[in-house]
């Protein structure tokens, strides 16, 4: 799962990107109404709120990333559960305490891209919390101090 997320999350930088090297998609993201922020949906403003997009979202996928080959891999167990079930846990709630905000009824308004990210979100930390318990817990254990 972190692989897909991290996947999906490659596609949203590159589209950001794209449309970012491209004045004509700004301009229509700016005439389509997107407005990142209180001031309008100046073509500014647009390119701002790409390029923190495209900054916070490669951050993301490459801790995502990093999460997914350390427990392919086996290794940092411990500390990989920890701090992935914060890192999805906090990352849950803000989607869904800011929920309200993504959705300004433009064209460019997606309800499902936001179903897609806060359920893969949901299944991850879902699965970073069940390292906790069972037999997941058991596997954590005995590769705790591997290295």
């Amino acid at each position: 799962m972190c692989f897909i997320q991290a996947v999906h999350l490659l596609g949203e930088v590159l589209s950001d990107l794209l449309v970012a090297s491209n004045p004509a998609s700004v301009a229509a993201f700016s005439e389509l109404g997107f407005s990142p922020t209180d001031a309008g949906p100046a073509v500014d403003n647009v390119y701002d709120y790409l390029a923190n997009s495209q900054y916070i979202f490669t951050i993301m996928l490459v801790v995502i990333f990093m999460f997914g080959f350390l427990l392919y891999r086996g290794e940092y167990l411990p500390a990989v559960r920890l701090t992935g079930t914060i890192f999805f846990a906090v990352g849950l709630i803000g989607q869904l305490l800011f929920a309200g905000r993504s959705g300004d009824g433009s064209a460019l308004d997606s309800e499902v891209t936001f179903l897609l990210y806060v359920g893969l979100d949901a299944l991850l930390l879902l699965g970073f919390i069940s390292l906790f318990f069972g037999k997941s817990a058991q596997w954590v254990k005995e590769h705790a101090d591997s290295k």
